[in-house]
């Protein structure tokens, strides 16, 4: 498992967050989505053998989110603590 962070650019509210949770989890090898609305981040564990980092990227675009930053997080990190304790 791989774990990813992205800050995205355009995410205003609540139907933003269910809008990049629903394009996630349509992609396989997704297995949990953690979004912040307050950090405008999106929090993405998936499996590297059925999907990738520029898939993920690919359907934020697609959605109509930019990308502003990656931080890659440590496997096993629920995101929870906003990378504090990666």
């Amino acid at each position: 498992m791989q774990t990813e962070t992205m800050k995205l650019n355009g995410m205003t509210g609540e139907a933003c967050a269910e809008k990049i949770n629903d394009a996630l989890l349509n992609i396989k090898g997704v297995n949990d989505i953690i979004i912040s609305l307050a950090g405008s981040k999106a929090t993405v564990q998936f499996d590297e053998e059925l999907t990738s980092l520029q898939e993920l990227q690919a359907t934020l675009t697609r959605a109509g989110y930019s990308i502003e930053a990656l931080e890659k997080k440590a496997s096993g990190c629920c995101g929870g603590c906003g990378g504090a304790h990666a």
